[in-house]
């Protein structure tokens, strides 16, 4: 599936289908530094989601 597709799927998930993926995500990639604590792919991912977190938090912030 190219990201095209995949951006689509996202737009037409509900917010529990949503919640869910990152949930399985979060799993799957905590699942694989457990396995091997210096995976480059789960590192990337975590940092990448600290990063994404940290401007959806900010952003909030800055709504209020």
């Amino acid at each position: 599936m190219n990201t095209t597709d995949l951006w689509d799927e996202l737009g037409s998930l509900e917010d529990d289908q949503a919640y869910q993926i990152l949930t399985q995500l979060f799993a799957r990639y905590e699942h694989r530094r457990e396995q091997n604590p210096a995976d480059p792919e789960a590192e990337y991912f975590f940092q990448a989601l600290a990063v994404v977190i940290n401007q959806v938090q900010s952003c909030n912030v800055n709504r209020r």
